[in-house]
Parts: C-alpha cells; structure tokens; sequence
C-alpha cells in the first residue's frame, strides 16, 4: 500500500475504511479467529519444515546464537518462554553486539539454531551479513514495547526518516541474506505509541533493509506484521524465493519496494495479506525509478497481487519498467493490479508490464489510474468477482473487467500506448456482468489488440466487450476472437470512439459482428453495418467479400 501522507490524509482514512470493513471476511477466508490473541494465532505459523545448516563458505565467520549466549526460549507463537509460560529472555542485544562487526573484509553470518525472543535486529547498514535458520521451527518474536522494525540494516537511533526523499545515497551496502526462519512480527502488541502501526511518521516492518545491492531472502516465513513484512527501498539485485507471507489488517504489504529499485525476482512464494501482496512505489523511501521486476509461480490470497505507481500528485515523477508477472494464482477482495492513484503522471508512466498464464478472481485485472506503455495480457483466464470491493464514487458503473478505472480512484484520465489479449478469457462463476475493457473520463488506448479471446462459461452472454463510455481507441485490432457469449464488441454508437478497425485473415469477419463502413482498414473482411453482408475496403471502397 501506498503510505498517502503529504496531503492525501483522505485517501488514507478511505483505505482504513475498507479494510475494516472487509477483515471478518478476510478472516474466514483464510481460516482463523479474530477474536482473542490465542485464536489468531492459531493459523500463524505454517511450517516449511527443517533446513541444514549453511555449507561454509571460505572466508564467512559463522556464529552460531546457542554459542553466543543466546537464551532461545520463546514461544513462536506467542512470545512466551516455551519451558515455563513466563517471559523470554531478550536474546536481541546479543545478537547485534555479535553481529556488529560485519564487513566487506569480515561478512558474518548468524545461524540462528533455536526461537529467540527480540527487541529488534540492528545490523550493519552496509550489509556483508546473513541469517540463517535451522527451519521455519527456529527464529523470531518481537518483543512487547520494542516500537522498532524486527531486522533492519540500520542502528536503533538511525537518524535516516522513512521517507527521506530524493536524492538516494550514491553507494548502495551490498550482500545481505536471510534464509530458512521464522519471523513472528506480534502486530497488536508490538507498539506502545498508541497506533498499531507505529507513528505517524515511522511504521514498523517486519523486515527493512535500505540502501542495498546483493539481497538474497529464500525460505522464510514472516507473520503478524505490525506493516510490511519486508520492505525493500534503493535496493538492487533483490531475489526472494520460497517464503510465506501471511498477516492480517491493513498497511500489511508483502513485498513493498520503495523507489530506486532495480533488477528484482520473486517466485514460488505464498501471500495471504491484508493490503497490497507486492508494491512497486516509486515515490517512496529516497523515491526512483523501478525496473526490472519479475514474479513467477507465486500464490496470492490478498488485497491485491500488486500495485504499481509512480507518483501521488508531487512535482517529482518516475517510471516503472520492465515487469513481468508470470505462472501465478490468486484471489484478489479488491483488484489485481492497482495502477497509479491520480492523474498527471508521465507518458507511458509504466513502460511495460507483462501477465502471463495466470488465473486471477478480482474485480478488474487492471485497475487503472495512471498513464502506461505497453500492456501485455497472454494466457490469463480472469474470473470476476466483487464480494468485498470498495467502490468509491464517482462510478458510472461497477462491471468487471479485465482492465476498468480503479475502483478506488476514480475519476483519473488515463492515456495508454498499447493493451494486448493473447489468449486469454473471461470465466464467470455467476450471471455477472464483465467485460474486456471500460474506458471512462476520457481516457484514451492508442492500440488494442485481441489475439485469442472468449467467455468461456454458460451463462447469459456478456452484453459487450468494450465499454466506451467516455473515452477513445485509435486503433482496434481483432486477429482472433471467439464471439460466442458475446452479443456485441461495443455499445450501440460506440464505434464513434474507434479511430479504425483492423486484422489478419478473417479474425473480424469470424466474430459475426457488423462494423461500420468509415471504421474498416482497407484489405480486411468484415460484415458490413450497411449490408449486413460480407464486405472488404479497397482503396477506401467498399466491395463485396468473396472468400473464394
């Protein structure tokens, strides 16, 4: 989630709004209480069973916490001492004095052989340090008051705000791992400031590291959070692989990365949050440009797999380019991919993203509120769903559809180079109205293309493909589309706001639709709305189409 501070105090009591309203659904959907601490907990710590220690590597000092006067007697799953019910021992200050002299010249890594209480991990800023558990069975607990992000690369009085603001620092620390542990963030307990979150100002992460190239996070499971699980700000080179991320609540995003980021991979992970599963947010932390950024094989039960923005209203604005998300699953309460939050961002704002062979349940695969580049759809099958969205007003509609204004911020002119269906189809659970495209508030798709797309489901057909009720496409390309369950490709009157229709072979005329005469690219087979029979432009002229 974005943090919607500097003057979008609104947006933020809206998002407080929704999320309460929607967290008893949530609840029951992932499978615990929300009624008592012992309950919650319940369906907190999924295993991802033991794990060897690290093969050595020449030149690593390895500490060992059981060798270093490290107590380990709390409870994962409730921060207690796991022998007597009492209170743990706070092995946190032993680790950091341990752990304190990671370098280039002497990296250190942690092996954290048991369950520690901690009143926070303040490791090096520059990085050359690593954790490494025995199993999700060893790790963390954050301790009561401790009012502190559980692992930072930073020390406890860190003068560096959560946001400081451009310019990022010009050297980035490197080398940071983390690998086979759990992390239990103890949300409702964690801040004694009178907010859950923290201040008004710091929230408290599970995992933040700032300021980092070479981060590997593999196998962890990070639950509870007071906020994000990890969030990841002016980083590079970022690869996490295998972990679980499950909190309840809102402001609890999975991956957040905060601008400059580069040259990330995320796959064959779990999400179960309450806000955003992954956020690329350009114009927080230092604020950047992110690129590069792929996602694979990953599992999502959130708010939504991931939004993307690139400025909120500010004079300083930034790019997204170059995602992929690919192989995934996934229920999303509010959207798939939230892009963007007001109007006034750069052409082509988010360069190019790419979703393929997904199957997503959302309101709207792409909700849109930003300008963008290149949007490629291939082999995604989008089943609507809008059981607990929010749709703040002004709505002219609340349809599905694989790309819609967003719900949420409405009312935002978006301007887009290119929209392609590869393959893709509309699969309803119920008689639902959907549909491949709505275009509001004057928003305007230079090229849309249609290479292989249907409903593929038995109920009453979907009354129309495009949705044009206050906005334009330049070019329509239909090369491939499956018209059964589809009564129309658009509203009567909407071909007004398609500049020209183009295709290979006989892609439009296989839809049995008639088009308008003036719309029609020469060399294309069509029905003509004129004739209501087979025709093709030549030269501008129209003529009848003889196939043979």
């Amino acid at each position: 989630m974005n943090r919607e501070r500097r003057g979008c105090a609104v947006r933020m009591d809206r998002r407080r709004f929704v999320h309460t309203a929607g967290v008893l659904a949530a609840g029951s959907v992932l499978g615990y209480s929300l009624t008592g601490c012992n309950a919650e907990l319940n369906y907190l710590l999924p295993s991802l069973g033991p794990a060897p220690p690290p093969t050595p590597v020449p030149g690593m000092t390895y500490i060992w916490a059981s060798q270093i006067g490290c107590a380990l007697d709390c409870n994962l799953e409730n921060g207690l001492n796991k022998f007597s019910g009492g209170a743990a021992t706070d092995d946190g200050p032993r680790i950091n004095a341990a752990m304190a002299g990671a370098t280039a010249a002497n990296p250190i890594t942690l092996i954290i052989d048991g369950s520690a209480l901690i009143s926070g991990l303040f490791l090096p800023a520059g990085g050359y340090w690593s954790i490494a558990g025995l199993g999700s069975g060893t790790g963390f607990y954050t301790m009561s008051g401790s009012n502190c992000d559980a692992i930072k690369n930073a020390s406890p009085n860190s003068t560096v705000p959560f946001d400081p603001g451009p310019p990022a620092p010009a050297t980035r620390g490197s080398n940071v791992s983390l690998s086979n542990f759990t992390l239990n963030g103890n949300q409702n307990r964690v801040s004694t400031t009178g907010m859950r979150e923290g201040t008004a100002t710091t929230w408290y992460c599970g995992i933040n590291l700032i300021s980092l190239n070479n981060i590997s996070i593999e196998n962890l499971v990070v639950v509870n959070v007071p906020t994000y699980h990890v969030r990841l700000s002016d980083v590079g080179n970022v690869t996490v692989s295998g972990c679980i991320l499950q909190s309840v609540g809102p402001l609890t995003d999975g991956l957040h990365f905060d601008g400059p980021a580069n040259d990330i991979a995320i796959s064959n992970c779990k999400f179960a949050t309450g806000d955003d599963s992954i956020a690329l947010n350009c114009p927080e932390g230092y604020s950047g440009n992110i690129e590069r950024v792929t996602v694979s094989n990953c599992t999502f039960n959130s708010w939504s797999l991931m939004r993307l923005y690139t400025h909120y209203g500010q004079s300083n604005k930034y790019t997204i380019d170059t995602v992929s998300v690919s192989n995934c699953n996934g229920t999303l309460s509010e959207y798939g991919f939230p892009i963007g939050l007001s109007s006034g961002s750069l052409p082509n704002s988010v360069t190019s993203l790419t979703i393929s062979d997904c199957d997503l349940t959302t309101s709207a695969v792409l909700a849109m509120a930003e300008n963008f580049g290149n949007i490629v759809l291939q082999n995604v099958n989008f089943t609507p769903s809008q059981k607990t969205v929010a749709w703040v007003q002004p709505q002219s509609n609340r349809v599905c559809a694989f790309m819609r204004p967003s719900p949420y911020y409405p009312g935002v002119t978006v301007v887009g180079s290119s929209l392609s269906f590869q393959n893709c189809s509309i699969v309803r659970k119920s008689n639902m109205k959907a549909a491949a495209v709505i275009l509001q508030a004057g928003s305007e798709i230079n090229s849309v293309e249609f290479d292989g797309f249907g409903a593929q489901d038995n109920y009453s057909p979907i009354e129309e493909l495009i949705d044009i009720e206050e906005g334009a496409i330049g070019l329509l390309e239909i090369n491939s589309l499956n018209s059964t369950n589809i009564e129309s490709l658009v509203q009567p009157g909407g071909f007004t706001n398609i500049s020209s229709v183009t295709g290979t072979g006989t892609g439009v005329l296989a839809t049995g639709w008639e088009f308008p005469d003036a719309v029609m690219a020469n060399g294309v087979p069509y029905i003509s709305a004129t004739t209501g029979q087979p025709s093709i432009k030549i030269n501008g002229v129209v003529e009848p189409y003889d196939p043979s």
